[in-house]
């Protein structure tokens, strides 16, 4: 959880403003990872939440721009999509967090003015020193260095302003890496209207309202998907005259119903210029698109995604007792609880860390035959101390294949080793030095078709790829991150060795903000649900709601109503 918080960060923000007297425009952020402990909303709601999945805005040098948000903000080009009246580059955060950014460059010769945006672009950082310097370095305006705030706890805060002007805050933050978009604002001519539009046209979430004396008022909003970023309203009370309407900016709302949300607001009076349906654009692949604009006329993109994490990752064990003490004796991981299910008992494990999704291990109670020493996927633990973690696995009665060596600069210098676990499980050894003990960091599931499996996980599912990966003689694999969570990763075995994978003793436990949603995503990408999301009756789960499905491979998928907050990455 970051240490700075939402209110933390606009206190912070307003007597910053308030002592630049007028000579800035500046303002307040959020911090969209500390929604930890509120209630859900009724299943009926959270099944069209919104959330940001990208902040767009126009530039007049392209190439200038992106020097400035890769070279000085630290993102990284993901994406460039071709429009009818625009080229769009798609950003993330160093940090791989928080909502994108997106650059639009305008080819249809209508002159826009990119220089008069009355919003702001607010970055948490982990050296807003550095940060500040590079990102001048790199064609930005310092306008405040980075300094920290005695009265609100030494805060660091500082602001500037990119090649087009747009307001730059610079925030330090203890939980970042690098860099993330932590908020982005838009100005709007109408406070109370646009906050009534977006709370409960839109969906998000009111969070916070600030009033910085002789500079602005604004809504701080939330989404009650975790991950993204935070949405900010902004109308000023200085005297400096501000233009609201039709700025070349867009926001892009995802939802898992976006059909919906473009019926809710159309109802509420704002134009919908495009359904949702499927995208003609060649760069977009058929993805479900609608357009409709706000009462300033903020151009909003309607998309369809589920935001999704691996919650947990489970494996059949032959005796359960003894795989409980070699997981927790031997690996230094916490029993969490124990849950009876129809065939199975399952005890549910979380890292030494407290980090990444948990283990559950599943002792079959039915009778019923199952190859527990088959399973072709894997473990992934980073470690503190990669040999005593090997030692410890060793000890507690498991077989390590490869001590954990340093690979070398073609691969990061990173300490990497391999064992198996009571049942044969591949467990693979990283080293880390950022960790405090261990933690659990991936899930490997072994698949018959790579690419198939790729397609359904990553282009249906949204779980995103972050890395493919082929091992020279042994397997390829695509490794998955969702919102939170350890990372999911499919493999097929290329070493020649028979492998089975279908029906394994495996099963993924997936949070989503809408399992229902989820599962019907499933079943239209051709995929056997096995139970729609419903309250469930399980000893351990009663009353949650839980949907059951399987790949094309025959594992498991629990899906599950996600925590309301950040899960812990």
């Amino acid at each position: 959880m970051n240490t700075l918080s939402r209110h933390g960060l606009g206190l912070a923000l307003g007597l910053v403003t308030a002592l630049l007297s007028g000579c800035l425009s500046s303002g307040g952020g959020s911090d969209s990872d500390s929604q930890a402990g509120t209630p859900p909303p009724p299943a009926d709601t959270r099944e069209n939440s919104v959330y940001l999945q990208a902040a767009a805005i126009g530039v007049a040098d392209l190439n200038a721009a992106l020097k400035v948000y890769t070279e000085g903000l630290g993102m990284q080009e993901v994406n460039r999509i071709t429009r009818d009246d625009r080229i769009e580059v798609v950003l993330q955060s160093a940090d791989k967090r928080g909502s994108q950014v997106v650059l639009m460059s305008y080819t249809d010769g209508v002159g826009r003015n990119t220089q008069q945006n009355p919003g702001k672009l607010v970055f948490y950082v982990k050296d807003p020193a550095a940060f500040a310097t590079r990102f001048a370095l790199a064609g930005g305006r310092i306008t405040v260095p980075p300094a920290p705030q005695a009265s609100v706890g030494g805060i660091v805060v500082g602001f500037g302003r990119d090649q087009d002007n747009n307001l730059i805050e610079i925030t330090g933050s203890d939980n970042a890496v690098d860099s993330y978009l932590s908020a982005f604002g838009i100005g709007v001519s109408d406070l109370q209207a646009a906050r009534d539009f977006y709370v409960d046209t839109i969906g998000f979430t009111e969070d916070q309202f600030l009033q910085i004396p002789g500079q602005y008022d604004e809504y701080i909003l939330t989404s009650p998907v975790p991950g993204g970023s935070a949405l900010v309203l902004m109308h000023w009370t200085n005297a400096t005259p501000r233009n609201y309407t039709d700025n070349p900016v867009k926001l892009e709302l995802a939802a898992a119903q976006p059909q919906r949300l473009s019926d809710a607001i159309s109802a509420a009076g704002e134009a919908v210029s495009q359904a949702p349906a499927a995208s003609t654009d060649a760069d977009l692949n058929g993805a479900l698109v609608g357009y409709a604009t706000d009462a300033d006329g903020t151009l909003l993109e309607l998309r369809q995604s589920i935001r999704a994490y691996l919650s947990g990752a489970a494996i059949g064990v032959e005796n359960l007792e003894a795989a409980v003490d070699f997981y927790t004796d031997g690996l230094g991981m916490r029993e969490l609880g124990r849950r009876t299910r129809d065939n199975r008992e399952e005890v549910v494990l979380e890292s030494a860390d407290a980090r990444g999704s948990q283990i559950i291990l599943m002792g079959f109670t039915d009778g019923e035959t199952r190859n527990t020493r088959q399973n072709p996927g894997k473990l992934v633990f980073y470690a503190k101390d990669p040999t005593a973690f090997a030692q410890a696995v060793r000890d507690a009665g498991g077989l390590i294949l490869v001590e954990p060596v340093d690979q070398g600069p073609a691969l990061g210098n990173a300490v990497v080793g391999f064992g198996r676990d009571l049942d044969n499980n591949l467990i693979e050894i990283v080293g880390d030095s950022a960790a405090t003990e261990s933690y659990f960091g991936a899930f490997g599931i072994g698949v018959s078709d790579l690419a198939a499996a790729k397609a359904f996980y990553a282009d249906t599912l949204g779980f995103k790829v972050t890395l493919y990966l082929p091992i020279p003689g042994q397997y390829n694999e695509y490794i998955l991150q969702g919102y939170g969570g350890s990372a999911l990763v499919l493999m097929h075995w290329t070493n020649g060795s028979p492998r089975n994978y279908t029906d394994n003793p495996v099963k993924l436990e997936v949070a989503s903000a809408s399992p229902e949603a989820f599962i019907e995503t499933i079943e239209d990408a051709g995929e056997r649900v096995v139970q729609d999301a419903a309250a469930s009756e399980d000893i351990g789960r009663e009353g949650q709601v839980v949907g059951l499905a399987k790949d094309a491979d025959g594992t498991l998928l629990e899906v599950l109503l996600a925590p309301w907050g950040q899960p812990t990455p």
